[in-house]
């Protein structure tokens, strides 16, 4: 009798976890997003391939808006490397800060939750800081604090009052992007034969700004962070 012996070898396939970041679009986390109170504001997510499984999707879905918030769309999948385009829809949402998830998912490696903030300002954001502001300047030369008078033009541009304590005849137009919380100061005359130019951001109380000023009061020139606060 002749045995025959038959061998069968059986491999399985297993898929390497796909590895991927999400963040802003310069590769930074996620941390505060700008959305007027009413209206639609588009910011971007950056999924980016790092290593393991080619075929998996990334789905993003946002959760924990808040009241009177939508997104269009809440869910959004492809393969990565890609740029997700999410709208913000707000009615009447109280100004502030909101915290919210950006949850991610792939079948290999499950649910991951990014975390950041929701930040609610008005549609002109240059009325956040309307009036009385108390400023505190860090300079290369000296610290120091003042008060200045803020004046919106009810778009995104705000005039400042007395900016860097310089004398209350002077007047600095600072320019607010409504949607990204960043502030530019362009070069400018502002009375008393001052020159100033800078950039910064705000919030919903503070507006930060580092500038350059030439022909100061006090002589010379100087390099200065203000921090105004409503």
């Amino acid at each position: 009798m002749a045995l025959c012996l038959v061998c069968f070898s059986c491999s399985k396939v297993i898929k390497v976890p796909l590895q991927y970041s999400v963040t802003d679009t310069h590769g930074v986390a996620l941390q505060n997003v700008y959305v007027v109170d009413s209206g639609s504001s588009t910011f971007q997510v950056w999924v980016k391939f790092l290593q393991g499984n080619t075929d998996d999707s990334v789905k993003l879905i946002l959760t924990n808006l808040p009241t009177n918030t939508t997104a269009s769309p809440d869910t959004f999948s492809a393969k990565p490397t890609y740029t997700a385009n999410l709208t913000i829809n707000t009615y009447n949402v109280p100004v502030g800060t909101y915290p919210v998830s950006l949850v991610s998912y792939t079948p290999t490696q499950g649910y991951t939750t990014n975390s950041f903030n929701l930040v609610v300002i008005p549609a002109s954001c240059s009325s956040l800081f309307a009036g009385t502001l108390s400023a505190s300047n860090a300079c290369s030369s000296s610290n120091y604090s003042y008060t200045a008078v803020g004046t919106s033009t009810g778009g995104s541009t705000l005039n400042i009052n007395n900016f860097g304590g310089y004398g209350t005849n002077t007047n600095t137009i600072v320019d607010l992007d409504c949607e990204h919380g960043t502030v530019t100061v362009p070069a400018q005359n502002i009375g008393n034969g001052v020159t100033v130019s800078g950039s910064g951001t705000f919030n919903g109380s503070q507006l930060i700004i580092s500038y350059a000023a030439n022909n100061i009061p006090s002589g010379g020139s100087a390099s200065c962070t203000v921090t105004f606060t409503r």
